[in-house]
């Protein structure tokens, strides 16, 4: 522990840059009475085609960053989060207040969202609207009215207005005073043309790029570190949004060199001898006619030396990478929509020359995750043959045959387990794996009733050693001889002992004081970390 009772310390913020809390801008707001920036933004959704991280318990607000700068520093002094997207926000034109409009169309019937009015000097919220209503348009008309538009409540109701939009005008002697739920319906509202459909993040990210030129700095997205990796002469590779693959020296300002990409990289594994790696990046997922498309996953090799591209290859499906310890490396075929997939496993020598195949069913990203560091096999899960998601199994996939091995059931008791990260330990009390995990479903016995687990299982024969459980979503896991590191969503880093699962620490994730949404995690040495947020920073503890 440290002066202040935290187990690691914050040493170096890697992708620092201003405004780099709220993502991608979505609306943006300065206040004339108190001189603070309120910024709107638009997440990395924790989620992808091979993983999903993002449920979480309660009391916990939904993804979307608000923020609150400083207008001469552009520091950030209150962060809050938002259940829906951030539409609109307007400052109040005399109190420190900025009233945010949030909400859209849930894709079925309702359309719903918030009125929620900030208090920029507490940094506090209140959602003002008694019901769940989508706020699209906000104007202060002067210090006690505000006029906004409503989205309709359900889809019902265009047929009676003849539109989606509705506007109404709420008149208060003071809005600071304003409590949850002071709004109450009826809202007198008159039906409007429904605007054209335009990209808020246009408009918002030209604001930022202005707000940032006037002070003579600049600002780029990053989003979403989903990969991070240490290399043994202490640089840190990062995957994440737009960029297959980056390289830090932990002490640098800027990246040694940048691989750019059409999408997002994922996963990044490197050779045993740490001089090349394979990464893998996905391009955002289209619509055609009715169907959602996920292209085909882009894998890189590089040269970690040079940063150069070696070879590109197109897998033939959406994927997933994992590897051992030898260097074999496999793709898995993660194309859920389409029903005839069937899972394939294509296996690559570590010199990249394209192996076996194995077909071990359809893959889904809640069911069938299982990426295990330090790991001796090729490993995968695999579900019964005509309901995937049920009965899972650890197999093994040998090299360079191909042939899959059953070791051990997800499940130690039968529960509807899904899979995570892990890895591979062999220690005193010989080899097994570290992985997490969750139950589906509201209640889980075998967790106690709680969502999610860390567990220590023998290998190859899976009998748990011990089991820590959670309330949220791990999203990454690593470990030394003694010691787990794992990372949930909530923003927590807990430690755990290697050898029978105890709470050696825990810690909430903290940027000068702003809570973060750590993503990835990779062990750097003794008590030293790289961890990659949601929004877009690595940052290195010890």
């Amino acid at each position: 522990m440290n002066e202040s009772g935290d187990y690691v310390r914050l040493e170096r913020v890697l992708g620092a840059g201003p405004f780099r809390e709220i993502g991608q801008p979505r609306a943006v707001a300065t206040s004339p009475s108190s001189g603070f920036i309120v910024v709107g933004g638009e997440p990395v959704q924790p989620q992808w085609h091979g993983h999903d991280v993002s449920e979480r318990s309660r009391p916990h607000a939904g993804w979307n960053p608000v923020a609150v700068y400083r207008s001469d520093d552009l520091t950030c002094v209150h962060q809050i989060t938002t259940l829906w997207p951030v539409n609109v926000i307007a400052c109040h034109p005399t109190l420190p207040l900025a009233a945010i409009g949030t909400g859209q169309y849930d894709g079925g019937w309702f359309y719903g969202g918030e009125l929620l009015m900030l208090d920029l000097t507490a940094g506090t919220a209140v959602s003002v609207l008694r019901e769940s209503r989508e706020v699209r348009q906000i104007v202060w008309r002067d210090a006690q009215t505000i006029d906004v538009v409503l989205a309709i409540e359900c889809d019902e109701d265009e047929d009676e207005f003849g539109t989606t939009s509705l506007a109404c005008s709420f008149s208060r002697a003071y809005w600071g005073g304003a409590t949850k739920g002071t709004l109450k319906p009826p809202y007198r509202e008159t039906p409007v043309p429904d605007g054209p459909e335009t990209d808020p993040t246009v408009a918002a990210t030209a604001a930022i790029e202005a707000l940032c030129e006037e002070r003579g700095v600049s600002w780029t997205r990053r989003r979403g570190v989903w990969a991070v990796e240490s290399l043994p002469d202490g640089r840190i590779l990062a995957a994440l949004e737009d960029v297959t693959l980056e390289c830090w020296s932990p002490d640098a300002a800027e990246p040694l060199w940048r691989l750019p990409a059409e999408g997002t990289g994922y996963q990044v594994r490197t050779s045993p001898d740490g001089r090349t790696a394979v990464a893998l990046a996905q391009s955002p997922r289209r619509s055609r006619a009715a169907d959602v498309i996920t292209d085909p996953s882009v894998v890189t090799e590089v040269d970690l030396d040079a940063g150069a591209i070696r070879a590109t290859r197109d897998a033939t499906f959406p994927a997933v990478l994992m590897s051992r310890t030898d260097g074999w490396w496999a793709l898995r075929d993660a194309e859920f929509v389409r029903g005839a997939a069937t899972g394939d496993v294509v296996l690559y020598h570590p010199d990249g020359t394209r192996g076996a195949r194995a077909e071990l069913g359809q893959y889904d990203a809640l069911n069938h995750f299982f990426a295990i560091r330090y790991a001796p096999d090729l490993l995968f899960l695999q579900g019964r043959p005509d309901r995937h998601w049920l009965d899972k199994w650890v197999v093994a996939v040998d090299a360079p045959e191909g042939t899959a091995h059953r070791l051990f059931p997800l499940a130690w008791d039968g529960t509807h387990l899904f899979g995570g990260r892990g890895a591979y330990l062999d220690d005193r009390s010989g080899p097994s794996l570290v992985h997490t995990g969750g139950a589906v479903g509201d209640e889980s016995p075998l967790l106690g009733g709680r969502k999610a687990f860390v567990v220590r299982r023998a290998y190859p024969t899976g009998e748990p050693q011990w089991v820590f459980t959670a309330d949220d979503r791990a999203t990454d896991l690593d470990l030394d001889g003694d010691l787990v590191y794992v990372t949930f969503n909530s923003g927590e880093l807990v430690v755990l002992r290697a050898a029978d699962g105890t709470v050696h620490a825990r810690q909430n994730l903290r940027v000068d004081g702003r809570p973060v949404i750590p993503l990835s995690l990779a062990r750097l040495g003794p008590g030293r970390l790289a961890i990659g947020t949601q929004d877009g920073r690595v940052l290195v503890w010890g």
